[in-house]
């Protein structure tokens, strides 16, 4: 079975999983009945229930057969397509006014349970009886110990979904430790030092981990190196197992997946949806606000309500921002580009009070409708300083491989003084880890600062 018959086979299935479930519910919860009232309201917003399925199916990798291959990869995905698929479900009732208000909210709460049940059921019986044309990966692991060798053993046993062993990377060229038996399945290609050069003549695609304790520096020399277009797992220890969640296992060897050039579902489309109706909603609803603000600073002295500024957006294009200005008129004209500190003296009275509960933002969701930025993201910096740190920070312009944004961890996490590397390092975060229900979270941060004043960055 190819990917695309897959796809088409799992969303088929899919929505039969979602009504039946549903249906059920209904059962359950009205002793065996399907009060025509109650059951038209879920008829009337079954479309929209089934694309909110889609959507977090989508962006919980369900419908891409390498992210579910195993029973825990399937629990984990089905897991958090229900809870996600649920919170929409919600959000599209509570919308629908009338023609929805019949939907009994307990059905609701019956239903989840057992969509994710079905969900999960028929997944794992398709890959211990089915079979899909898996796209190929080449694998290259770091060690040549015990763990290398038992991950080469593991990997040859799922020859089928075309997991192919390029090599392996000594990770001491002095260690006289290399197992004998790791060149009857792939050659040592050579030492750690040369990485990025082994990465490159080998065609690695996904780069395995199995001496964990130098995985930060490894994560640092390959993720953060132009070029390297490479998914990085890791073979966790005790402590790392204690702190995170395994996120795949080959054979019975359990991964977590540090990084990976290639961003997640959620990073392209469906983040781009959510990005306009949250702008669109929240500029409807902060109208009367921005007025306030406009009228504010045109009576406190009388300069201009706008401030826009050159930044670096996604790619290292440049863009305006707008925003309400909150400084002095020619804050710079003297000192030129300087960073903002807390207290700082070039701040007006309403501008203080602006950006306390980040009003001062709020004109920027017209980038947001216009694509130049994202509801949630790293903050774009100035050409000035952007190249300033792209030269002493490592890895600093990984940060533009997204759309900058108004608000993101980086932003509710640190204030004026934190440092640029400490900022990188919620960045870099968000980059590799987005994911709709982390921009629910710092949704929530962010409005806390907003109704209260405190916090604010």
């Amino acid at each position: 079975m190819s990917k695309r018959t897959f796809v088409i086979l799992s969303i088929l299935l899919d929505t039969v999983c979602i009504i039946g479930g549903t249906t059920l519910a209904y059962l359950i919860r009205f002793a065996g009945a399907l009060p025509v009232h109650n059951f038209n309201a879920f008829l009337y917003a079954a479309p929209f229930i089934l694309g909110a399925y889609y959507l977090a199916g989508w962006i919980y990798d369900l419908y891409n057969p390498t992210h579910i291959d195993t029973p825990w990869s399937i629990t984990r995905a089905t897991f958090l397509t229900t809870v996600t698929g649920a919170l929409l479900t919600t959000f599209i009732l509570f919308f629908g006014s009338e023609l929805t208000a019949a939907f009994a909210r307990w059905t609701l709460l019956l239903s989840t349970p057992l969509i994710f049940l079905l969900l999960t059921l028929w997944r794992i019986i398709f890959i211990r009886f089915g079979s899909i044309s898996w796209p190929t990966q080449r694998i290259l692991i770091l060690g040549t110990g015990d763990m290398a060798l038992n991950l080469a053993r593991n990997l040859e046993k799922y020859h089928e979904r075309h997991l192919d062993l390029v090599g392996f990377v000594e990770m001491d060229p002095n260690d006289v430790s290399v197992h004998e038996g790791l060149q009857s399945y792939a050659p040592v290609q050579g030492g750690y030092a040369k990485l990025p050069d082994i990465i490159a003549k080998t065609g690695a695609t996904r780069l395995i981990v199995a001496s964990p304790a130098r995985s930060r520096e490894i994560i640092a020399t390959v993720a953060l190196v132009d070029g390297n277009d490479v998914a990085i797992d890791i073979v966790p220890d005790i402590y790392e197992i204690l702190f995170t969640s395994t996120d795949s296992i080959v054979g019975d060897i359990p991964l977590i997946h540090a990084t990976g050039k290639q961003l997640r579902g959620y990073g392209q489309y469906p983040k781009r949806v959510f990005d306009l109706i949250m702008s669109v909603i929240f500029f409807i609803l902060g109208a009367p606000i921005m007025l306030a603000a406009a009228i504010a600073i045109r009576l406190d002295d009388g300069g201009p309500i706008f401030y826009r500024q050159e930044r670096v957006g996604k790619g290292g294009r440049l863009f305006q921002v707008i925003k309400f200005r909150t400084m002095a008129l020619d804050a710079e004209k003297e000192s030129g580009p300087v960073l903002a500190e807390d207290d700082d003296v070039r701040i007006t009275r309403v501008g203080k009070v602006l950006r306390n509960f980040r009003i001062d933002e709020m004109p920027q969701f017209l980038n947001v409708m216009r694509g130049r930025m994202s509801f949630i993201g790293p903050r774009p910096e100035r050409p000035f300083f952007s190249d300033q740190y792209m030269n002493e920070i490592k890895g600093y312009d990984e940060r533009l491989r997204v759309l900058p944004g108004i608000t993101g961890l980086a932003q509710i996490n640190g204030g004026y003084a934190t440092t640029p590397e400490l900022k990188l390092k919620y960045d870099l975060m968000y980059v590799y880890h987005q994911s709709f229900l982390l921009d629910l979270q710092v949704i929530a941060e962010t409005i806390k600062v907003v109704l209260t004043g405190k916090g604010a960055r």
